[in-house]
């Protein structure tokens, strides 16, 4: 009887134990959530803003998704938080500056946030609205800058709902990306590629370090780019560059008029396809500054007054230009030809090449940048051969001075053989309003075997 009691009392105890043991090991994780009414949109502040730093007077809230992460040392005490598009509305983006780190821990990717705005101030930092403390530069401009350590989370209610990213991120080619108003949103980049200047090199390298970061660049098959930037903070900063191509996801940034886009962590870049090699590829890297241009193949061909192409060098970056600021001539037409380049055994060819303006005073067809393609010309008399223009994008006015932007891709699968590829400059010396230039890089055509 007494073994029996025992036996009784000790298996009692082994339970009560194992059932302590259990709850310590497993505690339940509970999230209060704030109890805020949302009466503001981000839409709504954003246009209350300007450059301006302005402080926001209302009691007023706005909800958003957080999107950046600092887990992976890339983005530092700085969050950036989106809406959630809707069929009518886009993601509207913005970002909170904070005097913190490890600030993922409190704001998960997804993790809906209230956003308190009173006595907060506000501006557009390069066309993207930025929420935080007032912060007076030494020149004594007001600014928007990191709210507090004791203060910021008085003004970042995380709440206890977290949606899946995949909600939150928006497909975009790099032509679509490249506008304000996707600033500080959650986007992907598909089919796209480092640059070759990246190729064997690290996300940062001490020898490209720009502000403690380095910008390489990303490219698509039609020759858009916009820079990848990593901090020499980031987990991932030694290792190397994929040298494929496939996706990039990240948070598109600005400075001054450069996009940015900045990955959260090395997870974000997917390159495992194969890499698009142009079977035609000129980069101007090796010519010489501010002489005719001369390259082996290559025309250089006045038609009206005595002004030639010239290559020039800029920050490092060769290309060709035709600028007629410094003439007198009523009408200056010159062409620049490229070397013949053969179609043969490759299919759906596409030409796409980078251009710039700098100096231009009005947009016309008197002033202006074409290209055209012949089958037939000699080397020399452009007069002789037969040219087919092609519908290109190049710089007006409203590109910012030697900004590059894309010609787009230009579909040449109707010829086949031996082509050249030209580029025409119209302008005048004269008329000072008809003047300028325009800067040509980066021609490429690839094709399918």
């Amino acid at each position: 009887m007494k073994n029996i009691i025992l036996n009784s009392f000790l298996a009692s105890s082994l339970l009560f134990i194992y059932s302590c043991s259990t709850e310590i090991a497993n505690p339940k994780l509970e999230c209060t959530q704030p109890d805020f009414k949302v009466n503001k949109t981000v839409e709504k502040v954003y246009e209350l803003s300007s450059n301006t730093a302005k402080q926001y007077l209302y009691d007023d809230i706005i909800e958003a998704y957080v999107v950046s992460s600092d887990e992976g040392g890339n983005f530092f005490k700085t969050i950036s938080l989106q809406t959630k598009a809707s069929e009518r509305i886009s993601a509207i983006g913005f970002s909170v500056p904070v005097d913190a780190s490890n600030t993922y821990i409190d704001y998960r990717i997804g993790n809906k946030v209230y956003v308190k705005l009173k006595n907060q101030f506000t501006d557009l930092y390069y066309g993207g609205l930025r929420i935080g403390s007032l912060y007076v530069s030494n020149a004594g401009d007001p600014t928007v800058g990191r709210i507090s350590q004791n203060e910021y989370k008085n003004v970042l209610k995380a709440s206890c709902t977290i949606i899946d990213e995949n909600q939150l991120v928006e497909s975009l080619s790099i032509e679509q990306a490249l506008l304000d108003t996707k600033l500080n949103t959650l986007i992907e980049l598909n089919d796209v590629e480092f640059t070759e200047a990246a190729l064997g090199r690290h996300y940062f390298e001490e020898s490209n370090n720009i502000g403690g970061s380095t910008n390489w660049n990303l490219r698509d098959k039609t020759g858009n780019q916009i820079i990848f930037r990593t901090s020499s903070y980031a987990k991932f900063a030694d290792h190397f560059v994929p040298e494929g191509s496939g996706k990039v996801k990240g948070i598109l940034t600005k400075f001054g008029t450069d996009y940015q886009l900045m990955v959260r962590s090395e997870e974000d870049v997917v390159m495992n396809g194969k890499r698009s090699i142009p079977f035609f590829a000129e980069d101007f890297q090796s010519v010489k500054n501010n002489v005719n241009f001369a390259l082996p193949g290559w025309s250089n061909i006045v038609v009206k007054a005595a002004k030639l192409w010239k290559s020039m060098v800029y920050a490092g970056n060769g290309y060709a230009e035709f600028n007629t600021t410094s003439t007198t001539a009523a009408e200056n037409i010159a062409w620049l030809v490229s070397p013949k380049i053969n179609l043969t055994g490759y299919k759906n060819a596409v030409l796409s090449f980078r251009s710039a303006q700098h100096d231009l005073k009005v947009d016309s067809p008197l002033n202006t940048l074409e290209v055209y393609i012949s089958t037939n010309f000699d080397g020399s008399s452009i007069a002789k051969a037969e040219w087919t223009k092609l519908e290109a994008k190049v710089p007006t006015l409203s590109n910012p001075s030697r900004e590059f932007m894309s010609s787009g891709g230009i579909d040449l699968s109707a010829y086949t053989g031996t082509i050249n590829i030209a580029f025409r400059y119209v302008g005048s010396g004269k008329d000072k309003t008809l003047n300028g230039a325009f800067m040509v890089d980066d021609v490429k055509i690839f094709g399918e075997k």
